[in-house]
């Protein structure tokens, strides 16, 4: 039955929501038009999406690098999202520069060429020159694509909560849906706003200034605004283009290892990193790595960073208690946890692995395939984390097209043993060290008052403590056996000590001098003890033959 909080979080979307009804119309209307309902093939897919609109072609882009969940062919098809898309005309472009800047673009450019470098679904990007001559990328967010993208997220939220009202079946699959429109919502809300991608271009250049053949595009704060963005021109080749680099005389298994490099110190050092490394985004110009549209990125804390680099070790040592370790300080949790079983659900994923050799090993797959396990275990990975994953899914796929002899796994295990030795992080895991032993050391100060509490608590009945405990039906005989002889040896005890005190006074009536009541309990007391006795040797005796104990 749906709650109250559900009934006002329904009620609140619906005031919010203006714009749903119609929007449901349209996509009712374009699945009509392709027969979505009647199967779609990859290609056909992709037309649906693109009729959709920018959300469903970022949902698809997304879900391209989710090989673990779709088809292959469906995968490779939504490749083609990333950049096939129809070009706005040129003279829409103008207008788009224009209001940005309130000012005709003329004051700013000396020219724009009118042909697109490049047209994706949010923007599309044009070469054009600056009135000192300097030759630019000019990035023009297309018109209402915030609008329209705002919208669709509205429509699903408001789905998702109509269906959480309606029923609590499929709860666990409603919650990682809401998961994923938080995500969409959270990119979205990043790629249609430039200033997001400026700052990200500005502080990514600077993070790759000391790292040796590899670059990125410089940024131009004065000229970019929320809709528009210009950055230093880059002409090169992709970094597939295998033959076109070969011919120029390049190395193309250097420039993959030195490209992976990049990518595990952007993880493991920067904590600043490319979360969409697919091949179009990354250039070679001069021999040279550059790294282009920041517009997706992640980031890590030190700690998480720390994390990753054990989990990372976890994997290529096949210890699964370090990745458990791991991974639960990268995760939240949503229900009950089952260690237990957590453990043994990556000691199987990791037994997968174990018989491959190390650069066999996806690091990518391997974190897809631990955040399903932890998703089953009612704990979400963190967004970072989850984009990293990605990440290296597209990073390994670009390797693997251009140099399948370089192995991910070995740089980022060759990274992480480096790593080690870094006074910068040395000094983070002295520190870390410190505040542990602290934290120890004060809990185990504080532990004789939380016990002294917990009974007391006990006690009062406050806390109720529930045990099952399986005992085979042996030890349960043997341990009655030895609690009866206990008792008739107890009993014989008392009426031993008993009748010496009643002997000691003068007691009526009495036999040979002495209280009769003492001498039968001395005889009560001779025959307890022989009883028992008796019974111990017997006991004994089936003990030694590995009898049944009685």
């Amino acid at each position: 039955m749906a709650t109250f909080e559900e009934f006002l979080k329904v009620a609140e979307i619906s005031l919010k929501d203006k714009t749903s009804h119609k929007r449901m119309d349209e996509i009712i209307h374009i699945m009509r038009e392709y027969h979505g309902l009647r199967g779609l093939t990859p290609e056909r897919a992709v037309e649906v999406l693109q009729a959709l609109g920018p959300t469903y072609v970022k949902i698809g882009q997304l879900a391209s690098n989710r090989s673990d969940l779709l088809p292959k062919a469906y995968c490779d098809a939504f490749e083609r999202l990333r950049d096939d898309a129809n070009p706005m005309a040129f003279d829409q472009v103008i207008e788009q520069i224009d209001r940005a800047y309130g000012k005709s673009w003329h004051e700013v450019f000396a020219s724009i060429d009118p042909k697109p470098l490049g047209a994706a679904s949010i923007a599309q990007v044009h070469r054009a020159a600056l009135l000192d001559g300097t030759t630019v990328a000019v990035k023009v967010r297309r018109p209402g694509v915030a609008e329209s993208m705002a919208e669709d997220i509205m429509l699903m939220k408001h789905l998702l909560a109509l269906g959480e009202f309606a029923s609590n079946a499929h709860r666990d699959m409603l919650l990682s849906l809401e998961g994923f429109v938080e995500e969409i919502e959270r990119t979205t809300a990043n790629e249609v706003d430039f200033t997001q991608e400026l700052g990200n271009l500005v502080r990514f250049h600077g993070e790759l200034a000391n790292e040796e053949g590899v670059t990125s595009p410089v940024a131009y704060p004065a000229y970019s605004t929320e809709s528009v963005l210009v950055m230093e021109f880059v002409q090169g080749v992709e970094i597939s283009d295998t033959a076109a680099l070969r011919s120029r005389g390049i190395d193309v298994d250097a420039l993959a290892g030195r490209a992976c490099q990049s990518y595990v110190t952007q993880v493991l050092d920067n904590g600043f990193f490319h979360a969409d490394p697919h091949p179009g985004n990354i250039l070679v110009r001069d021999g040279e790595v550059v790294w282009i549209d920041l517009g997706m990125v992640g980031t890590l804390t030190v700690s998480e960073r720390m994390l990753v680099g054990k989990a990372f070790t976890a994997v290529a040592t096949g210890n699964a208690y370090l990745l458990k370790e791991a991974v639960m300080g990268l995760v939240r949790a949503t229900g009950p946890v089952d260690h237990g079983a957590l453990l043994a659900s990556l000691s199987r994923l990791l037994a997968k692995y174990s018989t491959a050799e190390l650069k066999e090993i996806n690091v990518g797959t391997v974190l897809t395939e631990v955040i399903e396990v932890l998703r089953d275990q009612n704990m979400v990975m963190t967004s970072s984390v989850t984009m990293l994953a990605r990440g290296f899914v597209a990073l390994e796929g670009v390797i693997a097209q251009i140099s399948p002899s370089t192995s991910v796994i070995e740089i980022v295990s060759k990274h992480v043993i480096a790593q080690q030795g870094d006074p910068k992080l040395l000094g983070t895991r002295v520190l870390d060290l410190v505040v542990s032993s602290a934290a120890s050391v004060e809990a185990l100060a504080k532990l004789p008052t939380q016990l002294s509490n917990t009974l007391e608590m006990v006690d009062r009945g406050q806390i109720k403590v529930n045990g099952s405990v399986d005992v085979s039906s042996r030890i349960l005989a043997t341990v009655y056996a030895s609690v009866g002889r206990l008792s008739l040896a107890l009993l014989s005890a008392g009426l031993f000590i008993g009748s010496s005190i009643v002997c000691t006074t003068a007691m009526q009536p009495r036999f040979l001098d002495v209280p009769l009541l003492g001498v039968l309990g001395y005889l009560g007391a001779f025959v307890l003890g022989g009883y028992t006795v008796f019974r111990i040797m017997v006991s004994r005796h089936r003990l030694l033959n590995d009898e049944e104990p009685r």
